[in-house]
């Protein structure tokens, strides 16, 4: 799939899967706009994109705000002209269990994804609306916001109103001939790199060996680069 012509926007893009969200992209054709909290990030991961022949840009902010949202986009338009693809990945973890869970444990958290995810899209499609040119739409997901996870009441309610979220949109923007998907991924991750039972998985991914069969073909546990692809 040739993505040349293209621009992105990846959220969250300055490490783990987001950075290979971008680099995937970038190695398609798209030009990168990346994002992260921690300027260093940002600044590696347009150095890697570059010295791979891509072309990227950074833009050092927390989502959440309208204010990150709009530098985001204009950001995209000023640089490379355009926007057509939104990947909405940054994110944060306040694990807990319910009963010590404080009120910014968890507005951090659906700040970050929930408030994040929603003022990025809406950023965007306004845009992409008004270009008339149609657009991609692609929120990532958790498992916890399918099943539930323990220690995890903030995570678990912003990945599923993402999902809920993402439905709507993809019902309203059709007509605009823009689509709204979420992925939902089951990789080794930092995030993933905490939970026990996928450890020997995890360190299997970091030491550039092949996972076990159990997690790949059982599980459907995989890596940054397949959930890249599926991007």
């Amino acid at each position: 799939m040739s993505l040349d012509g293209k621009v992105a926007i990846v959220t969250g893009s300055g490490r783990g899967l987001g950075l290979a969200y971008a680099q995937e992209l970038a190695r398609r054709g798209a030009s990168v706009v990346v994002n992260d909290v921690d300027a260093r990030a940002t600044a590696d991961a347009v150095a890697a994109i570059e010295a791979s022949g891509g072309r990227a840009v950074a833009v050092t902010a927390p989502v959440g705000p309208t204010e990150t949202a709009q530098e985001l986009v204009s950001t995209a338009v000023a640089h490379f002209g355009r926007l057509d693809i939104l990947v909405t990945n940054a994110g944060v973890l306040r694990d807990t269990v319910l009963w010590k869970m404080t009120d910014d444990d968890f507005d951090t958290v659906v700040t970050v994804h929930l408030r994040g995810t929603f003022t990025t899209v809406r950023e965007a499609v306004r845009h992409m609306r008004q270009a008339d040119a149609g657009g991609r739409i692609i929120c990532i997901g958790s498992p916890t916001g399918q099943r539930g996870t323990f220690g995890q009441t903030n995570y678990a309610a912003a990945k599923a109103g993402i999902v809920g979220m993402v439905r709507t949109w993809a019902l309203e923007l059709k007509r605009a001939g823009i689509t709204a998907n979420t992925v939902v991924p089951v990789a080794a991750t930092a995030m993933t790199a905490t939970v026990p039972y996928f450890a020997a998985a995890v360190r299997a991914e970091a030491a550039g060996e092949p996972m076990p069969a159990f997690f790949r073909h059982d599980l459907g546990f995989g890596t940054a680069a397949d959930v890249a692809g599926l991007v």
